[in-house]
Formats: C-alpha cells, sequence, structure tokens
C-alpha cells in the first residue's frame, strides 16, 4: 500500500490539457472521499463540493475572469512578477492562456468549499486564524493524489479576489459562511497535453537537522 502511494505522488502532475472522457461517478466520488479523509483544524471536517458539470454552468463561471493573452501581455506580467527561472516562465507561458479552456473542458469541475468563522481577508493576529483555509489545501492535495492514482491529473485555479468568489457563490448558490478557495480541475490527460518539466529538488539539500544550515549528519549538541 505504501508503494501505491508514493507512486501517486511521484507521478502527479498539474495538467491543463484534458481530453473529453467522463470521469465515472464511483472514481469520482472516491477521489474526493480521499479528500475528506484529511486532516481537520477543528475535527469536524466543514467541507463541501461543489461539481459543476452543466457547461452553461461553467460558461457562466469563466466569464467573469476570461481574458485573451498576447505574448507580450504574458512576458510583462512575468517580468512584473520577477519570474526569472526559464522553466517558471515556461509553465506560466502555456498555463495562463489556458485558463478559461482547462475550466470549460476538465473531466470535472470541483468547487472546494470550507466553513469559515469571521473574514478570511483582513488584518490576522495569528496564523490560527487561517486554520479552515489551511485545512481545505490538505483536502485539495488528497484529491489530487488520489485522482493521479487513478490516472486521473488535475490543476487549481485560484479565486483572486472576494468579487470573484461571490460571482461562484451566486452562480452556484454555495452558503455565506462558505469560503472558496479555488477552482479544482480534473480529467484524463490529452494525448497532446503539456507536461510541464518539475524543477527537480534533492530533499538533502533541504534537509536541516536542529538548526537551519547545519552540516550533513550533524545531530546537533553543545
Amino acid at each position: 500500500m505504501a508503494t501505491d502511494v508514493y507512486e501517486a505522488i511521484a507521478t502527479r502532475r498539474t495538467i491543463r490539457d484534458f481530453n473529453d472522457r467522463l470521469i465515472a461517478r464511483d472514481v469520482l466520488l472516491r477521489i474526493l472521499d480521499a479528500g475528506l479523509k484529511a486532516p481537520s483544524h477543528n475535527h469536524l471536517r466543514e467541507w463541501h463540493f461543489v461539481v459543476v458539470d452543466d457547461p452553461h454552468q461553467r460558461a457562466r463561471l469563466v466569464r467573469f475572469f476570461h481574458k485573451e493573452w498576447t505574448k507580450d501581455d504574458l512576458e510583462a506580467w512575468m517580468d512584473e512578477c520577477g519570474m526569472e527561472d526559464e522553466r517558471q516562465r515556461a509553465m506560466y507561458a502555456d498555463g495562463v492562456p489556458k485558463q478559461t479552456a482547462m475550466v470549460l473542458d476538465a473531466g470535472a469541475l470541483v468547487i472546494p468549499c470550507f466553513r469559515q468563522r469571521g473574514p478570511l481577508l483582513g488584518e490576522k493576529r495569528s496564523l490560527h486564524e487561517l486554520n479552515a483555509f489551511a485545512s481545505i489545501w490538505a483536502v485539495i492535495e488528497n484529491v489530487l493524489i488520489a485522482a493521479a492514482s487513478e490516472g486521473i491529473q488535475g490543476v487549481t485555479k485560484i479565486v483572486s479576489t472576494p468579487k470573484e468568489r461571490d460571482h461562484i457563490r451566486k452562480t452556484l448558490g454555495v452558503r455565506e459562511e462558505y469560503e472558496i478557495p479555488c477552482y479544482l480541475l480534473v480529467g484524463y490527460p490529452a494525448g497532446d497535453a503539456v507536461w510541464n518539466e518539475q524543477i527537480p529538488i534533492n530533499v538533502e539539500e533541504r534537509f536541516h537537522m536542529n538548526r537551519w544550515n547545519s552540516p550533513k549528519g550533524d545531530q546537533g549538541g553543545t
């Protein structure tokens, strides 16, 4: 069982190009159920999924953020964001113009919702106030890993502003006390799907024992 988990994690990729193969209902429910097994900040698991398969509803959602990107627009935006790594720029150059298409074409469009007590955005006194927000991302990661184990890949699109969140709420009838972190799109990759190069990371170079930048193998002590 552990091997299956590690394999799913290793094979998960962000995919924005989907074919038209439908995700069977039992498979989709199994994937979403994996999300509900994530750790919860308050033990109550106050999470819901709105699955949107109506093409008219999807069209209403993308109308809010749709934009035609030119190459110059993209280059200027990436420069403004301070992107210098060419692999990062390649990923955004491919992904940003596909945001509308991926929402319309994904085998499943899932809107994850989490119950938020008090305002999510604004001045924060402590990280504890973001616990519910943190928990929903554990849910999303579980869904993506479970999807990868089924040969299904996915991508998220962040809900950028309160206005966009309110548009989704109104369109889909989401209750006011629930926040929406992102669009979660999953599906079977198209034959010509772009698989962006994942930047390799050596865990030994990110591993610190007792103190940041401690020598490898140093067990600490005085």
